[in-house]
């Protein structure tokens, strides 16, 4: 293996690690909003606000830069409901959001 080839790969691991990091930090605030809205459910809009309020993400990040969000709600257990909001993030343009509960 090049040296080149190897740097890259090394960055790749140094990647993913830190997105595992916060996919982590992301289900735990899932779980957590989850347990406070039992009744209303929330959607990963609501898991992305609380995540910039903490500074885990910045509120500037867009579209596939942020496509790892769609494993948050499933890694953290919770379940589809069938219902849907709309997003009240800027960058999300009011699309639909599913919402999600604890089993």
């Amino acid at each position: 293996m090049n040296h080149s080839l190897q740097l890259g790969l090394e960055g790749l691991d140094r990647a993913a690690e830190h997105r595992t990091e916060i996919i982590r930090r992301l289900v735990e605030i899932a779980q957590g909003l989850a347990r406070v809205h039992r009744a209303d459910g929330v959607t990963i809009a609501d898991v992305r606000a609380e995540a910039v309020r903490q500074y885990i993400l910045t509120g500037k990040a867009k579209g596939r830069e942020l496509a790892f969000l769609g494993a948050v709600m499933k890694r953290a257990g919770l379940v589809n409901t069938g219902e849907y909001r709309r997003s009240e993030i800027d960058a999300s343009h009011g699309n639909l959001h599913a919402v999600w509960k604890q089993p």
